[in-house]
């Protein structure tokens, strides 16, 4: 039963003003002048002031509207009889309102109204009226848009990729004429001295044209960026260097690496001056039939890295003078072919943006009396993007002719990625 009554505000109020009286009478008596009639024992009406941080609340249906530049809580000064100023110190049941039921969309200057004070104290609020902006809420689907800072300043020979954020778009809640400023989430990320790819999360706002933050509530709050950092890459014919000689009476047909192209990695400038890369000398002494050797590559001076760092080498030999299977050294050219188109396969154009070479140069092995005859028509060079995210990625071609020649380079091509943002479409 006690515990109803504490839960009661009129109980609350009886005890406050019981322990009010108490109070008084404690310090009434400790009078010295031994007075002991009756008027003695009762509280002098005295008069006070006194000021409080009071939460403000307002009045309107929320779930159509947005009201703007409404402080939390506001300083009143209350004047009144003491005993009315400690009750309300004790209960602290009042507040203050703002009514913007009917109003139409715009600014308003509104009252402030006191509530729950008692009628027997003066209330002045610090501010009688404020000004108010009242709005029509909506809902906005907004795309959100990384911008990486002092790019020219990242770890020396990386490069930075696409920023990856977990969500294309963001769904801002908020009054319909703030919401026009809106046209994207900007998330700004400083990748000085980076030399990874890293993730940081962020906070989901908006800002407009000064800078300011919009207030608005935000779905989802929070924002994950995924930002790949990379080393400058570039793609090079690799060479192959011989020593030694094979068997007397035998001779080399060819010689072909499985693999025809090298990646290195490096600054951009030091990348522009290397054209291609030499395998070490591979030794021919003694063969005498068809050998596939291992070799590794010459690391060019001033790049960072290389991929692959060895290779596998077919190298053909025959014997002199035999009817020969192949053609000869001789009857063997390359050729360069240009023009020929890049065609992609699995590219869901809804949902990205493709950067890439959509025609390359082609260097042919074969005949040269059939290179001859070669054009660009004769070479589908394709490339697989089906699955891939957002990104720059470096990927293998797979090469289709119609004719007898060997495609001998590129082997692969750079493409890169990048999501399409979603259309914003503002709703009520």
């Amino acid at each position: 039963m006690f515990e109803k009554w504490f839960n009661e505000r009129w109980f609350l109020r009886i005890v406050a003003v019981a322990l009010a009286v108490m109070l008084y009478l404690m310090v009434a008596g400790s009078n010295t002048t031994g007075k002991s009639d009756a008027a003695s024992l009762l509280p002098i009406a005295g008069q006070g002031s006194t000021k409080f941080d009071v939460p403000v609340t307002v009045q309107y249906d929320e779930s159509q509207w947005v009201a703007y530049n409404i402080p939390n809580t506001m300083e009143v000064t209350v004047k009144g009889p003491s005993s009315s100023l400690t009750m309300l110190r004790l209960v602290q049941d009042f507040g203050l309102s703002i009514d913007l039921k009917g109003l139409d969309p715009g600014y308003h200057r509104v009252r402030v109204t006191p509530t729950g004070f008692g009628k027997d104290v003066e209330v002045t609020p610090k501010q009688q009226t404020i000004e108010v902006f009242f709005d029509k809420k909506i809902t906005k689907e907004v795309p959100v848009q990384v911008a990486l800072l002092n790019k020219n300043k990242i770890a020396e020979g990386y490069v930075a990729g696409e920023a990856q954020p977990n969500q294309q778009t963001v769904e801002v809640t908020g009054g319909a004429e703030k919401l026009q400023a809106i046209s994207a989430i900007q998330v700004p990320i400083d990748v000085t001295g980076r030399a990874e790819t890293f993730k940081e999360t962020f906070n989901a706002k908006a800002t407009d044209a000064n800078g300011n933050t919009i207030s608005a509530s935000y779905q989802p709050e929070q924002l994950e960026i995924t930002v790949p950092i990379y080393k400058e890459s570039k793609t090079v014919p690799i060479n192959v260097k011989t020593k030694d000689n094979v068997k007397k009476g035998y001779t080399v047909v060819k010689i072909v690496p499985v693999t025809t192209e090298a990646r290195l990695y490096g600054t951009k400038e030091e990348l522009e001056r290397i054209g291609s890369v030499d395998t070490e000398a591979v030794s021919l002494k003694g063969l005498t039939k068809t050998t596939e050797k291992t070799v590794k590559l010459v690391e060019p001076e001033n790049a960072t890295a290389m991929d692959p760092t060895q290779v596998t080498v077919n190298i053909v030999v025959e014997k002199e003078n035999a009817k020969s299977t192949t053609e000869t050294v001789e009857d063997r050219a390359e050729k360069t072919i240009p023009g020929v188109t890049v065609t992609l396969n699995g590219f869901d154009e809804s949902k990205y943006t493709i950067d890439y070479n959509q025609t390359m140069d082609v260097v042919v092995r074969g005949k040269e009396s059939d290179l001859a005859s070669i054009d660009a028509t004769d070479i589908k060079a394709v490339i697989d993007v089906t699955g891939l995210k957002e990104g720059t990625h470096g990927l293998p071609i797979s090469y289709q002719t119609s004719k007898a020649f060997d495609v001998l380079r590129p082997d692969n091509m750079d493409v890169t990625l990048k999501a399409v943002p979603r259309t914003s479409v503002p709703t009520n």
